[in-house]
């Protein structure tokens, strides 16, 4: 009798490392994608070449830049598939989270054969901000999805508008 509860306490101790272990590697698998730069900008020019906007103010009537990398997205084996495939979704919001603008696929990434494929990319999006937008902060968010990795990352700033 006691030996058998000694093999259950063990066999139910493995299954519970066990899913410790896959429930931690699923959580580095999502965790993977991320952005290593998000910020607003005044003008983007090129991959780097920018001039920050830290502070986030935009005033009515202007275009609103934002600079953006992501690293950590799937690259694929390629053949018929794309290597890289990326989709980026903007969400504007109101300061009470009311969804006022949302706009799917407003940069589509693709790669399906080039020499190395990055391990970076960068992007940048923009919004003209109209002469009659209502002067508050907003809540700004960037979704990049990994279409070849199914995984997503979000990023949300919050943009003023005076």
């Amino acid at each position: 009798m006691l030996a058998r509860r000694r093999v259950t306490a063990a066999l139910l101790l493995f299954a519970l490392c066990m899913l410790a272990f896959v429930v931690h590697a699923q959580d580095k698998a999502v965790g993977q994608m991320q952005f290593v730069k998000a910020e607003w900008a005044y003008e983007v020019r090129g991959e780097g070449d920018y001039d920050p906007n830290p502070s986030g103010v935009f005033s009515r009537n202007s275009r609103a830049y934002a600079y953006l990398e992501v690293e950590g997205f799937t690259v694929g084996d390629g053949g018929t598939d794309p290597l890289v495939d990326l989709r980026v979704d903007v969400v504007l919001r109101s300061n009470s989270g009311l969804k006022l603008y949302s706009q799917e696929n407003l940069v589509e990434y693709t790669l399906n054969s080039p020499a190395a494929p990055p391990s970076r990319v960068w992007f940048y999006i923009w919004v003209d901000v109209p002469w009659w937008a209502p002067r508050t902060t907003y809540e700004a968010e960037v979704i990049v999805r990994d279409l070849v990795g199914g995984l997503d990352v979000i990023e949300r700033r919050p943009i003023v508008i005076e």
